[in-house]
């Protein structure tokens, strides 16, 4: 584990959102993909806020991750089923190493690349750019202008993993990527060690953020955001959903499960993060991550950066000091594992004032494992 020493940014303070980033060196794309996986039968219906309620109470219990009660999962397909999704992107750059990010839940591909006034030091993408890589980011299956896809059948923790496994493959073979690291946010990061998993011989390296390596911590998250049906919350924006998706029930509790001390995170970005960066989160997305956990950690062999904002409620309970230093461990094919656990920030690093200091972190240790 690295210590540092930050000290915190004066930002301007207006967040009025603008058009996507349009950085000259990005161009949007729209990549077909096909997988074929078991799907788990997950028994949950979701019509109204009071089945949320129900589903909230059954996720946070102490016994929450028994496989059979109170999770929702009563076993997986017989067969793999065969889905084709549009996966929405932007590939930003002009070449070198390519760096694939997945977001997290309540979020899309704006994470990375916010589009608020004087959003460029929160900027994960043009950070990238900068410094001389390419990226791939792209909204997971059932968020933003990907497929829309049903909340509980399709969106599941395999599926999304079958999905980032074929962006490697496009990255590889139609982007002619030279070298492909993963970067994974929260949800985003369990998914990354799951293809950096399978996909061995492609990854050069992965980074984790919002990520504490299992759920000791989750119930805070899951009881803090106040789960609601995303249609009846905002009809106009999510009207088109199924009941299955949801979101957080106001600015503040979304506030307390992503962002840390009020002194290290802006107002205005806190704002822009629930009213315009959010996206609801499907049903099946959590039990299905559940029932597939533990991952196999131990099969990922690229060199591992886990970088955490010491506040993260849901990896580490709202104090990450000390507790990554097991992951060392838990990755124990990996080439190289290196930890950062007291940056000041709550669990979404990216929207923090140390976020410039954090993104420097993570190419550097990308540099010195060679890509």
């Amino acid at each position: 584990m690295f210590a540092y020493s930050l000290l915190a940014l004066g930002l301007p303070a207006t967040a009025v959102a603008r058009p996507y980033p349009t950085n000259s060196t990005c161009r949007d794309v729209t990549i077909p993909v096909t997988v074929n996986v078991p799907r788990f039968i997950i028994n949950a219906t979701v019509n109204d806020n009071w089945d949320v309620v129900a589903l909230t109470l059954n996720l946070t219990r102490r016994d929450f991750s028994n496989f059979t009660d109170p999770l929702p999962v009563s076993g997986m397909t017989a067969a793999p089923v065969e889905s084709t999704f549009d996966v929405a992107a932007t590939l930003c750059g002009t070449g070198g190493p390519l760096l694939i990010t997945t977001h997290g839940i309540i979020e899309s591909k704006l994470y990375w690349n916010p589009n608020f006034e004087n959003a460029e030091k929160y900027n994960f993408v043009e950070a990238a750019v900068a410094a001389g890589y390419s990226v791939l980011n792209y909204d997971r299956i059932g968020v933003g202008s990907s497929s829309k896809v049903d909340a509980i059948s399709d969106a599941q923790f395999q599926v999304e993993t079958a999905v980032l496994d074929s962006l490697v493959d496009y990255a590889q073979h139609t982007v002619n990527a030279s070298k492909i690291a993963l970067v994974g946010h929260s949800y985003g990061s369990y998914i990354t060690i799951a293809s950096a998993a399978s996909k061995t011989t492609a990854i050069d390296a992965i980074v984790l953020t919002g990520f504490g390596g299992g759920f000791s911590y989750f119930t805070p998250f899951l009881a803090g955001s106040g789960f609601r049906v995303a249609r009846l919350t905002d009809p106009v924006r999510w009207g088109s959903l199924d009941p299955g998706y949801l979101t957080s029930v106001d600015l503040y509790a979304e506030t307390y499960v992503y962002f840390g001390e009020e002194r290290d995170f802006e107002r205005r970005v806190a704002e822009w993060s629930h009213f315009t960066g959010s996206e609801p989160f499907a049903v099946g997305e959590l039990p299905s991550l559940l029932v597939s956990s533990p991952l196999d950690f131990g099969a990922v062999t690229a060199p591992v950066f886990i970088i955490q904002g010491q506040f993260d409620l849901s990896a580490c309970g709202g104090n990450c000091v000390g507790l990554l230093d097991p992951l060392k461990d838990t990755f124990s094919g990996a080439k190289v594992v290196e930890t950062v656990d007291n940056l000041p920030s709550g669990h979404n690093l990216n929207l923090h004032k140390v976020a410039p200091q954090a993104f420097g972190m993570m190419f550097d240790f990308l540099k010195r494992q060679g890509v």
